[in-house]
C-alpha cells in the first residue's frame, strides 16, 4: 500500500521548518518542528495500522486533542488583544474537560473517531483564525502587507481545512445515513487529502516567509 499525497507534503513542511529555522533561527519555526514531527509519526503509524487492519482511533484522538492545543497557543502567541488572549486560555480547559469527558462516557478513546470533540475544536480555530484576520484590518496594522505575514498564510491553511473538514464530516453522515457510504468514503477521502495539501502548503509558505532573526558575525577590521 502506498502512501497518501498528504503524507508527503507533511514530511515536506517538516523538513522546510527544519531548514527554515537552520537558516532563520525564527520562533515560529522553533515552535512548529516538534509540532510536524510529531504528526509524521502519527501518519506514518496509522498508515501502518491501517494497512494491516487494527483500529487506531485511540491514537487520532490523543493526537487531535493536542493538535488543537498546539493550535491555541500558537494563536495565544500571535494575538495582541487581551480579549482574545483571555478567550484563548478558556478554550483550553473546557476543550480538554469535554474530551475527557467523551472519551469515558459518549464516543470513547478506542471505539470511534471523537468527531464531536473535533467539531467543538474545529469550530474555535476557525474563531481564532478570525481573531487574526480582524487584528490584521486594525489602523496600526492596515498598511502591511497580509500576503508577506507568515502568519496570514498559518491561518488561512486552518481556516480553510477547519471549515473543510466540518463540512466533509456533515457529509460524509449524510452519505452514511442514505446508504451511500461506500462513495462517501472515497470522497471523504478525496477532499480530506485535498486540504492536508493546501494546509501543509500553507505552512510551508509561511516558513519561507518568516523574517530573518539569525544573528551575523562580522570580522573585525
Amino acid at each position: 500500500m502506498s502512501f497518501s499525497i498528504d503524507l508527503y507534503f507533511q514530511v515536506f513542511s517538516l523538513l522546510a521548518s527544519i531548514v527554515y529555522y537552520y537558516k532563520k533561527r525564527n520562533k515560529l519555526l522553533l515552535y512548529f518542528i516538534p509540532f510536524l514531527f510529531t504528526t509524521v509519526c502519527i501518519e506514518f503509524s496509522g498508515w501502518w495500522y491501517f494497512s494491516r487492519g487494527v483500529r487506531n482511533y485511540a491514537m487520532y484522538n490523543v493526537f487531535t486533542t493536542l493538535e488543537f492545543v498546539f493550535y491555541a497557543l500558537l494563536f495565544y502567541s500571535q494575538l495582541r488583544k487581551k480579549i482574545f488572549k483571555k478567550i484563548i486560555l478558556l478554550f483550553i480547559p473546557l476543550f480538554i474537560t469535554l474530551v475527557i469527558l467523551n472519551m469515558l462516557f459518549v464516543q470513547g478513546l478506542n471505539k470511534t473517531f471523537n468527531t464531536y470533540t473535533f467539531l467543538f475544536g474545529s469550530f474555535f480555530v476557525v474563531i481564532f483564525c478570525c481573531f487574526f484576520f480582524y487584528e490584521s484590518v486594525l489602523p496600526d496594522k492596515i498598511d502591511l502587507q497580509l500576503s508577506r505575514q507568515p502568519f496570514f498564510w498559518i491561518s488561512s491553511g486552518l481556516l480553510i481545512f477547519y471549515l473543510g473538514s466540518v463540512i466533509i464530516n456533515a457529509l460524509f453522515e449524510y452519505l452514511r445515513n442514505n446508504d451511500l457510504q461506500v462513495e462517501g468514503i472515497r470522497i471523504y477521502g478525496i477532499i480530506n487529502h485535498s486540504l492536508n495539501v493546501i494546509l501543509y502548503s500553507a505552512f510551508c509558505i509561511s516558513f519561507f516567509l518568516c523574517p530573518n532573526n539569525k544573528k551575523t558575525s562580522s570580522l573585525p577590521s
